[in-house]
């Protein structure tokens, strides 16, 4: 008999989702909207201080300048894998929030906060869709003309160019360069960009954070000391 029930019992991927699921959904799509908003900001920070430059004669020559649109690309992908998990969560919580055992629950306020976000979340796409085809036309031929010289280490835009979330003291999406973490968390570095909490960070060989954190801000480049 025991054995006929566990036969015949629903298994958890049977059972019509509810509060807990929507509960997961919500929580990893704040996770996934915090991501993209902070690596929209480093690009669109980086965009708006290539656009106030004044175009060098020969833009080969001008390093710093290369430099910049270096970063916009890295800055850029990490928009783009970001954006990308985004929307497909974005897609499940729709779904989701108009299942019948699900929709109940989503009322009054709880709607119009969920509404909001969804909304925010799709601006947020289309920003990178904007933002990709300004790269193409005005980052990548300059790219394409000029070889890269070396990078440097920055610690980024102070002005953003979008707002900051409300919640929290929100990430800042930054470069981390070498073999080495950034701290606090010791987050790998490994030429990626990551997030970092707080507004303070900085850049140590291992785990054991034997670094002082500084202010960074949006599109900073973090790494071993540059030997001149």
């Amino acid at each position: 008999m025991i054995a006929l029930l566990l036969l015949v019992a629903p298994s958890p991927g049977d059972l019509a989702p509810g509060a807990q699921e929507l509960a997961a959904s919500e929580a990893r799509f704040e996770e996934l909207s915090a991501a993209a908003e902070a690596t929209a900001t480093a690009v669109l920070s980086l965009q708006t201080a290539w656009a106030e430059g004044t175009p060098p004669k020969a833009p080969c020559d001008d390093h710093e300048r290369l430099s910049l649109g270096w970063r916009l690309e890295r800055f850029g992908a990490a928009w783009r894998e970001a954006t990308q998990a985004l929307r497909a969560q974005t897609a499940r919580l729709r779904t989701l929030a108009a299942e019948p055992t699900v929709s109940p629950l989503i009322i009054g306020e709880a709607r119009t906060r969920l509404d909001t976000r969804l909304t925010r979340a799709d601006a947020v796409a289309d920003a990178f869709l904007q933002a990709s085809a300004w790269e193409v036309s005005f980052i990548r031929p300059v790219l394409a003309a000029c070889p890269l010289a070396g990078e440097g280490l920055d610690a980024g835009r102070a002005n953003q160019p979008i707002a900051a979330r409300g919640e929290g003291a929100g990430l800042v999406a930054v470069l981390a360069r070498g073999d080495g973490v950034v701290c606090p968390g010791a987050l790998r570095a490994d030429d990626a960009v990551v997030l970092v909490s707080g507004g303070r960070a900085c850049w140590a060989p291992d785990d054991t954070c034997a670094c002082e954190p500084d202010p960074v801000y949006p599109a900073a480049v973090l790494g071993p000391p540059v030997v001149d």
